[in-house]
């Protein structure tokens, strides 16, 4: 779950450093001093939120647990925390 929330908040913000990154690469490439331009908020949000939509998705339909498996829940064995997963079903 913090997987899918982390890469959905890199989604969201990737479309911004992209456009700072062309934005500098544009300035160094021209020469030409700093100056005052709008930033297009609202396509770059609109990119990173459909990014990030993908992410979801993606993550719904590839990733998760096995369909049938059973869900083992966090253990200590011999001192050691063992997290919770889910395993493979048994044929």
């Amino acid at each position: 779950m913090a997987r899918t929330i982390i890469l959905s908040l890199l989604a969201v913000v990737l479309p911004f450093a992209a456009y700072l990154f062309w934005l500098r690469f544009e300035r160094w490439r021209e020469r030409l001093p700093p100056e005052k331009r709008p930033v297009p908020w609202v396509p770059l949000l609109a990119v990173g939120i459909v990014l990030a939509l993908v992410v979801v998705f993606g993550e719904a339909l590839l990733g998760g647990a096995p369909a049938g498996g059973r869900y083992v829940p966090a253990r200590i064995e011999n001192g050691q925390l063992v997290p919770g997963q889910f395993e493979a079903p048994v044929k």
